[in-house]
């Protein structure tokens, strides 16, 4: 009897470590339009530039399957059909459970953590509506703003450990505003702080802070060349407008390339009541500026980088993280705004400027 006894508590113990296991499992129920009958899927994971998991089955009777070990701290990809030769593809956490995958031109996946996530969404779309009729009422949105930013700092500390609350936390690093960032960042693993997307996001919203404290400090002087390579500085320009809107832009930047017109219809405009503009083209390649250059009608002075040296340096100094970017100086040199957020937001500046200035004229 004794025997009988270790052999059932062994079994026991056994079925209790499967139901673990299992629990611990995600079960993938996938299905596919039956034109695909016999057609390879391939589920696998990428952790940085390394291939951490590869798993494949085969479409039967429009149906696939997949099993393995929950692992949230990557999107993993389910395709059908050889790389790079895809034809259909679904991203997914592979959280313990059933996991429901359709795969179409618009896959669909159903499961726990994506229906918490799209209601996530579903919630902040609505604060934003409310917070937009708000504003067209001329009502006082500030507990709003904060009620959405409580709301999302909340989800966001669910899920810091996984790759969904890693992922919103770096797409919003850029939210110089938002007062729970630090708080979140912190409670990052040593590991994720290691990682590169993180190393990165994390250094362009401390350059994003440092954009903030610029306006009202005088503009900071360098060493450019114009298109004959004569050496100019920016001191050499400064003074000889009201404002002088300091443009960095470069040859490569679509962009930049795309908001010029913008910027000549502002600078014709405005060119009668003292606006003027300076372009810093952030080229390493002159022989690119010049061959744009050739091409523009050239209203104002534009000046390049002489160097890669140069173009770190000078986007240390104005805190620059990307391009089109631009610096507003009032006659004196000081920085009166930082303007990143493309010709829309210059011109809202200039528009207000020049309404008080006419004001001001009129008492």
């Amino acid at each position: 009897m004794k025997v009988n006894k270790y052999i059932l508590l062994f079994c026991l113990l056994a079925c209790s470590w499967n139901i673990c296991g299992q629990n611990s499992c995600f079960h993938i129920e996938g299905t596919v339009d039956s034109k695909y009958n016999g057609a390879l899927v391939t589920l696998f994971t990428i952790t940085g530039n390394v291939i951490r998991s590869v798993d494949s089955t085969y479409v039967e009777n429009g149906c696939f399957g997949f099993v393995g070990p929950e692992y949230l701290y990557e999107k993993s990809i389910i395709s059908l059909g050889n790389y790079p030769d895809t034809v259909l593809s679904a991203e997914l956490y592979l959280e313990s459970g059933p996991i429901k995958v359709e795969l179409k031109h618009n896959s669909v996946v159903c499961s726990p953590l994506t229906l918490e996530y799209q209601q996530f969404l579903d919630s902040c779309a609505e604060y934003r509506r409310q917070i937009s009729v708000a504003l067209k009422n001329k009502e006082d949105v500030e507990d709003m703003e904060l009620k959405l930013c409580e709301y999302k700092y909340r989800f966001k500390k669910k899920h810091i450990h996984n790759g969904l609350g890693r992922g919103l936390l770096l797409r919003e690093a850029n939210d110089i505003y938002d007062p729970y960032f630090d708080e979140l960042y912190e409670m990052l693993s040593d590991r994720d702080k290691c990682r590169g997307d993180v190393k990165s996001e994390y250094q362009i919203r401390k350059k994003g802070l440092a954009q903030q404290f610029l306006a009202g400090k005088q503009f900071m002087d360098f060493t450019l060349i114009d298109s004959l390579g004569n050496e100019k500085r920016i001191s050499d320009y400064v003074g000889k407008n009201e404002l002088l809107f300091l443009d960095f832009w470069a040859s490569w930047c679509g962009p930049c390339r795309a908001q010029e017109p913008h910027l000549v219809r502002l600078y014709q405009e405005y060119k009668d009541r003292g606006f003027g503009i300076l372009g810093i083209s952030l080229d390493v390649n002159t022989a690119s500026w010049l061959s744009v250059l050739a091409k523009k009608e050239n209203l104002w002075p534009e000046l390049c980088i002489a160097g890669k040296e140069d173009d770190k340096r000078i986007r240390e100094l104005y805190s620059i993280t990307g391009i089109p970017f631009g610096v507003l100086l009032d006659k004196s040199g000081k920085i009166i705004s930082v303007v990143n957020a493309g010709w829309q937001y210059l011109k809202m500046i200039l528009n207000e400027y020049y309404k008080a200035d006419d004001k001001r004229s009129a008492k």
